[in-house]
């Protein structure tokens, strides 16, 4: 059986395609270029153009994705027990669903309006500074200018594809009339869709879809780190309980996905190789940076490792904690990756060797054939940098509260996990934003997000400052 017979095409409402369109003319006009068939088959011969249409999967062939995602059980391949319109959902699945849709819809508009930051860049040949340094780095250990040549063009090809994501997720609230069925006398898909379209960059629903990308080094990073949760949450909602949502699911996939988290994890290891092979004037510090930067976001788009229990079996596959820690340990691969490309570009050796090279240096911290551990990348402590959702909070409290994990009390940690004291007492938060000067990017201690943080938990007075929760 071809591929496309396991699925449906379908058009998004007229009112609802034109709205797209014009959003795209405004955040993404050269769209056009990515359907060029010479532009296409100049970087992918192989490879179909994107579609831009709803592609739902059959519901007979639906089973043999669902059985591959993550904590899948016998329920997530099984279509019978869904619901197929929004208006037989109770108020509070119909809210939670609503909820996860707009989230996921956001995301995917957030995202471009990301990406173009860069390759606006690229594409007017106007990079200085950092990305500079990068772009030449990469020129020097790569003369053939292939693998440059093509970051611009992959960058696009990811935004179309983010587009579809949306148009997906527009299809689920806007191919159902149901959803917009007055429910407490609001009709939940058109607001909703109408405020999708109006939110800027930096009012997306999710923070790491709030920061804005001033580097190749973000790029890469994001692909890798942040659109592997977005892997993850595709993986478990197979398992939705309105059916179209988890239709929605194999292709977006299965058949997209895959992509950004690759261009992610190529262009990273060719950052980490110009860093380490004195490409450009930047070094592997800058990479680690960049890491400490996203990484945290990442955890959070799990949501509370508290919590997941009311979603678990009904919308996702997982609850929150145990899906992040399979993020974790599929990210420690990926760093593992990186460090393995550093090692053969320094020692000139193969890939088994490297192995052995890293563990040499990783688990008994000594040099061979030059390598030290300064020469390569770690994951940071997952209670690094946390805003929200963090388990230990747990253990803490606001001032005066009788409650304990707020999920909101800002905890210094640093890059390995330690809590930062003073005195037996957390340290203060100037103490700490002086730390975390020294380990997040200096172009992020400027943007729009880092203001953020300090106006909303840093220095908000509301929180207090955090104090252990009496024992039970």
């Amino acid at each position: 059986m071809a591929l496309l017979d396991q699925f449906t095409i379908e058009a998004l409402p007229k009112k609802w395609q034109d709205e797209g369109t014009l959003w795209q003319d405004r955040y993404f006009p050269e769209m056009p270029t990515v359907f060029d068939p010479p532009n296409w088959s100049r970087y992918y011969p192989e490879t179909p153009m994107p579609r831009l249409n709803v592609i739902m999967a059959k519901r007979d062939g639906f089973a043999g994705f669902a059985k591959k995602v993550v904590g899948a059980t016998a329920a997530t391949a099984d279509l019978s027990g869904r619901t197929w319109t929004a208006d037989k959902m109770p108020d509070a699945q119909f809210m939670t669903a609503l909820k996860i849709i707009r989230a996921q819809a956001s995301t995917e508009l957030g995202s471009i309006q990301q990406h173009r930051m860069v390759y606006e860049q690229l594409d007017h040949g106007s990079l200085t500074g950092f990305d500079k340094e990068i772009v030449e780095g990469m020129h020097r250990t790569d003369p053939t200018g292939h693998q440059l040549d093509a970051i611009s063009f992959s960058k696009k090809r990811v935004c179309v594809e983010e587009l579809r994501h949306h148009m997906q997720m527009a299809g689920v609230l806007t191919l159902d009339p149901t959803f917009d069925k007055a429910r407490w006398g609001r009709h939940w898909a058109t607001e909703t869709m109408e405020e999708l379209f109006a939110m800027k960059p930096g009012e997306h629903v999710l923070d790491a879809f709030n920061i804005e990308f001033k580097s190749l080094m973000d790029s890469a990073t994001f692909m890798s780190f942040i659109d592997r949760v977005g892997k993850f949450q595709l993986e478990m909602q197979h398992h939705f309980l309105y059916g179209p949502m988890a239709l929605s699911m194999p292709w977006m996939r299965f058949l997209e996905e895959s992509y950004h988290l690759a261009a992610g994890e190529t262009l990273m290891k060719a950052i980490a190789v110009a860093a380490i092979s004195d490409g450009g004037n930047f070094g592997i510090e800058d990479l680690q940076q960049t890491l400490n930067m996203w990484y945290p976001r990442g955890l959070e788009m799990f949501g509370s490792e508290l919590g997941g229990d009311l979603v678990k079996g009904v919308f996702k596959t997982l609850k929150n904690r145990e899906a992040q820690e399979i993020y974790i340990d599929e990210v420690l691969g990926k760093v593992t990756d990186v460090n393995l490309a550093i090692i053969q570009a320094k020692a000139e050796c193969s890939r088994e060797e490297a192995r052995a090279i890293l563990r040499r240096v990783s688990e008994k911290g000594e040099t061979s054939h030059r390598v030290t551990k300064d020469d390569l990348i770690f994951l940071p402590d997952r209670r690094f940098y946390r805003i929200r959702g963090l388990m230990e909070y747990g253990d803490y409290r606001m001032p005066g509260s009788d409650a304990a994990g707020v999920g909101y009390v800002y905890l210094p940690y640093d890059v390995h996990g330690d809590l930062l004291n003073d005195g037996g007492k957390p340290i203060g938060r100037d103490a700490y934003v002086d730390y975390l000067r020294t380990v997040l990017p200096e172009r992020y201690m400027k943007s729009r997000h880092w203001d953020f943080v300090k106006d909303e938990f840093l220095f908000n007075e509301k929180w207090g400052t955090p104090e252990p929760a009496r024992p039970a």
